[in-house]
């Protein structure tokens, strides 16, 4: 199956009508990419496209110039082709981006609905069609080859030529401006704290040079900022929505774009585990499809994707809250516009103080651990790898209350970020964003600081924490009522198995068990199910801290759940869930 595209890629950008002037002379565009027999004598047949099909695909009838730049005017392809937005092709090998002539087609391939990669690329080899494996990740013409962030210069020329308002209201959305990210500051930021993203940091590299006890070269930390960049979108990340082209559907191709963009776009369209599909399905474990975007995979999808609603049909943007802003979608979702019923019942509950999220989130999966220490990043040697491969599955989540004193649920792992020299925050529990910030500027995202440990055979002084990001997905029914109050003296305990598949060593399994009461909040009895072995150039010190560092994460604090002081009622209610409903207990 091939998809025929224009140039070394022929996306347009959303573009207001352009109607080519009757006086216009033909663009050398077309001239070429309409012909198939001139375009397979060029050795490049997958590129015939004409101006009709672009425009039934697209819906807009820009010119090819608009969207893609070049020089429509010259006749030699070099001179055309010179300014094309292409595609790029981001190298595992420094994640290098570069345009190629591609000679072969790109492919569809995966399985499931909607495909977690949709597009691979293709390079001939010994007369054979092959996956070219130096290739990591495809992007498009809006990104930086340099960052592999927005390339806004670019956009405005493109997409903002006609479309000037959603341009600059994007630009200053939080997706649009990386709002979040930009804001840690260190390991050790008092504002904002340590975090998963490791070294994002912007233009902080002074800052995390200083703490740091091993060699951290500018380049270094430069590479570590291209790997974070992949994700920060623009405009085509949202609203191209290239497939396969049937003959039955003229919108469908490589030129299809989606004024509201689907859910897969907010995963990364087709391109791989980017976009939310790092923060959701991976760091918080709780996504919205599941199904191969699952880490582990295989885990149930939320009923929301089961029942066709779009991100957008709880997620509010500019379509639904003008004021919003092109670009800006709110993170607060509610439930009352479909299940006004249930959250005023629950609003007079019993269980007033619990988010929906609280009792209808379950299984959650991803990363179980995450330790920052030394090894490779593209190739090259950086102290700040990621070794976040410990992929299992918490059945619940443990029940946190947040700032304003709802429970919220939240998946408690253990992190490290190893050769630290100081630790500058107080151990606890700390929120990342003031609940005084209005939801736009705000996540309920906390962390439990645990401080600076040694006794580490190499790579010492770890800076511990533990991670608590709030979960927002997978919803489903409800978790029984002993998943939070069997126990009487109201401790949450979660035993969690995983696997470790990533960097360092050959894979193994493990386990731990996450503890919250009221002497604290503790992770317990990380241990290795059987023999680590490690690979050339790693050390256990560098992806699994725990092995030296036992129970070494722990806050102290009152996480126990509320104790039920008639537990005879609760034993007669609990079976029977419209007993349960006519006593205020459950939401209706």
């Amino acid at each position: 199956m091939h998809l025929p595209i224009i140039c070394s890629i022929c996306i347009l950008a959303l573009a207001m009508p352009q109607v080519l002037p009757a006086d216009e002379p033909i663009s050398s565009c077309l001239t070429c990419h309409e012909n198939r027999g001139r375009m397979t004598e060029l050795g490049f047949p997958h590129f015939t496209v004409t101006q009709a099909e672009v425009q039934a695909q697209s819906g807009m009838p820009a010119t090819c110039s608009a969207c893609h730049l070049g020089d429509p005017t010259a006749q030699d392809k070099d001179k055309a082709h010179q300014g094309l937005g292409r595609l790029l092709l981001v190298r595992k090998q420094g994640l290098n981006a570069e345009p190629t002539e591609r000679r072969l087609p790109l492919d569809i391939i995966g399985k499931g609905n909607p495909p977690l990669q949709t597009f691979t690329y293709l390079d001939i080899k010994d007369g054979r069609k092959v996956v070219d494996p130096s290739v990591k990740q495809l992007i498009y013409q809006d990104k930086n080859p340099a960052t592999l962030s927005q390339d806004f210069a670019l956009l405005a020329k493109t997409c903002g030529s006609c479309h000037p308002r959603q341009f600059k209201e994007f630009r200053s959305s939080a997706m649009g401006s990386n709002a979040k990210q930009s804001q840690y500051q260190s390991w050790s930021d008092p504002s904002r704290g340590p975090h998963n993203c490791g070294v994002w940091f912007g233009d902080n590299y002074a800052k995390i040079a200083a703490t740091t006890a091993v060699p951290f070269s500018k380049e270094t930390s430069l590479l570590n900022q291209r790997s974070c960049n992949t994700c920060h979108v623009g405009c085509l990340d949202c609203h191209y929505t290239p497939m396969a082209h049937d003959p039955t559907k003229p919108a469908s191709g490589m030129h299809t774009f989606a004024k509201l963009p689907p859910p897969q776009s907010c995963y990364g369209g087709g391109r791989g585990t980017i976009c939310h599909a790092g923060p959701e399905e991976r760091r918080r474990g709780a996504g919205y499809f599941g199904g191969s975007y699952a880490f582990p995979e295989g885990a149930a999808a939320d009923l929301h994707a089961v029942n066709k609603v779009g991100c957008l049909g709880c997620h509010s943007t500019a379509a639904t809250e003008p004021l919003l802003g092109h670009g800006m979608v709110k993170r607060q979702a509610t439930c009352e516009k479909c299940h006004a019923s249930a959250v005023k019942t629950l609003a007079k509950s019993v269980h007033q103080r619990l988010t929906c999220a609280a009792c209808h989130v379950q299984d959650v999966g991803g990363y179980q651990g995450t330790f920052w220490g030394p090894g490779k990043l593209a190739g090259s040697q950086t102290p700040f790898a990621k070794f976040n491969d410990y992929y299992g599955t918490m059945h619940e989540p443990i029940l946190l209350r947040d700032q304003s004193g709802r429970w919220i649920p939240v998946k408690p792992y253990p992190m490290a970020v190893m050769n630290q020299k100081s630790a500058e925050l107080k151990p606890g529990l700390h929120w990342r964003w003031p609940k005084t910030l209005p939801d736009l500027q705000r996540t309920d995202d906390a962390y439990g600081y645990v401080g600076l440990s040694g006794g580490l055979p190499e790579n010492n002084q770890a800076l511990l924490w533990i991670q608590l990001d709030r979960i927002s997905h997978k919803y489903g029914r409800s978790r029984d009522c002993d998943s939070c109050h069997g126990r009487a003296d109201g401790e949450q305990r979660q035993d969690v198995s995983w696997e470790y598949g990533g960097d360092g060593a050959f894979p193994f399994k493990g386990k731990q068990s996450v503890v919250a009461n009221r002497q604290g909040l503790f992770i317990r009895g990380m241990q290795a199910l059987e023999p680590i072995e490690t690979t050339v150039g790693y050390t256990i010190s560098s992806f699994a801290p725990w092995v030296y560092l036992p129970d070494k994460w722990w806050i102290s604090g009152d996480f126990a759940l509320p104790v039920i002081k008639d537990r005879t009622a609760y034993d007669r209610l609990k079976g029977d869930t419209e007993k349960a409903r006519k006593a205020g207990i459950l939401h209706r």
